[in-house]
């Protein structure tokens, strides 16, 4: 048991999350050992210990958190009948990458800003070090034992842009469309998006990005000459609904901002005046809710302050129309209702 390997690469035998490094603590001695993981990681082990996600759905205890049944990682694995990533043909992807390969000793001590004693190393980063573990195990396979992944079909869900519909501004509405369905055309940079996990992940992005447009759509506000609409921190946070990945801000920067970059909304995180760039985020890389505003605009080439006005008219027409279905609709970009102002 204590050679156990998780599917995307975790060695669950001394995982801080897992049952086996804990069996030996005293329950002071437990105390101890998550508030240094809290230190060292940013995060705290949970008192009910992970059953590992190699233990079949249907055995997990109905009071565990974890393993997690939604992990698309451990799904993927599952539709494919292999043990772990490591025996995929495609490994590894983006998705594996972004999980088991987001705690290593050097990004921990850069976050931290300090050396890792080789105990804490040993004890809370090693184990996570899944892709290295991974590739370990699969440079011992022969190429016969790898497994190609079932194929996703992908659905594109968007309605068609309302014929003859008799508004002054229908050129503006037309661009907004025409901006959500660019996204819902784009890979996002993503490779093997036609395997169970990468076409989730790339929905799941989609869906972010589309819910950090409707944030500013619904509640942002022009700013003093019209050409940004800006939405301050709370408001923000208590918008995302179920896309809590919003408040990273390595997530923000590097998927949000640079997909609507590409499509041509400009983003920006603005600290107000007397604040650094550095008291923005936590020390585990969320945005704090204080200390700046989110502004966005869009170039010429997308329509500008008139796409602008668009987006913010149409949120708020859905918003008025639909209620809490309203985000549904707005992802899907549906118009036709616009029959009725």
């Amino acid at each position: 048991m204590l050679n156990l390997i998780s599917k995307c690469g975790i060695d669950c035998g001394t995982c801080p999350w897992g049952p086996f490094p804990r069996e030996s603590m005293s329950e002071s001695e437990f105390e101890e050992f998550k508030a240094r993981a809290k230190q060292v990681l940013g995060f705290t082990p949970i008192r009910t210990a992970c059953v590992t996600c190699q233990t079949p759905d249907d055995q997990i205890p109905k009071t565990s958190k974890l393993p997690s049944k939604r992990c698309l990682i451990r799904q993927c694995v599952d539709k494919s009948d292999i043990e772990n990533c490591g025996y995929c043909s495609r490994f590894p992807c983006e998705t594996l990458k972004g999980t088991a390969d987001a705690w290593k000793r050097d990004v921990i001590e850069a976050k931290l800003g300090a050396s890792l004693s080789d105990v804490d190393y040993r004890r809370f980063v090693e184990p996570f070090e899944g892709l290295r573990r991974l590739t370990v195990l699969r440079e011992s396979l022969n190429p016969s034992e790898f497994a190609e992944p079932p194929k996703v079909s992908a659905k594109t869900k968007l309605v068609t842009f309302p014929k003859n519909l008799i508004l002054t501004e229908v050129e503006h509405f037309k661009q907004v469309y025409t901006l959500i369905k660019k996204i819902w055309n784009s890979s996002f940079g993503l490779q093997n998006t036609d395997t169970f996990a990468q076409y989730h992940t790339l929905e799941k992005q989609r869906t972010h990005v589309l819910r950090f447009l409707w944030i500013f759509g619904t509640y942002g506000k022009l700013d003093g000459d019209g050409s940004f609409l800006v939405v301050d921190p709370k408001t923000y946070l208590a918008s995302r609904g179920s896309e809590k990945q919003l408040a990273i801000w390595s997530f923000l920067k590097g998927v949000v901002f640079k997909e609507l970059s590409s499509l041509g909304v400009c983003c920006e995180r603005v600290p107000l005046t007397g604040v650094k760039i550095a008291d923005l985020t936590t020390c585990t890389g969320y945005v704090r809710n204080k200390g700046w505003v989110m502004s966005i605009s869009f170039e010429t080439q997308i329509g500008g302050l008139d796409a602008l006005w668009a987006l913010q008219s149409y949120c708020k027409k859905l918003d008025q129309k639909f209620g809490k279905k309203a985000f549904q609709q707005f992802c899907i970009a549906d118009m036709g209702f616009l029959f009725e102002f």
